[in-house]
């Protein structure tokens, strides 16, 4: 990532912002760094499309969720 520093004088960028009272009359740095985008080619992110995809993805049952734990680590401890 390129980054940009410079010092100028307070009054050559109060025609482009306001700045504090404290900054007039005094030298400044000013830091440039690029806004990081969002990639074009991937989607919004829809949080309640994903909350409902994972809905019924653990079946209801009595189980803690430990006890599923210890179920599942059974069911697949030997799969290599």
């Amino acid at each position: 990532m390129e980054v940009v520093r410079q010092y100028i004088d307070a009054e050559n960028l109060m025609s482009i912002m306001p700045l504090p009272q404290s900054f007039h009359n005094r030298r400044l740095e000013i830091i440039v760094l690029p806004v990081e985008e969002p990639q074009a080619n991937q989607p919004p992110v829809n949080v309640q499309e994903i909350v409902e995809s994972l809905i019924g993805s653990i079946p209801p049952t009595d189980l803690t969720l430990a006890e599923l734990r210890q179920e599942r680590l059974a069911k697949y401890e030997a799969v290599d």
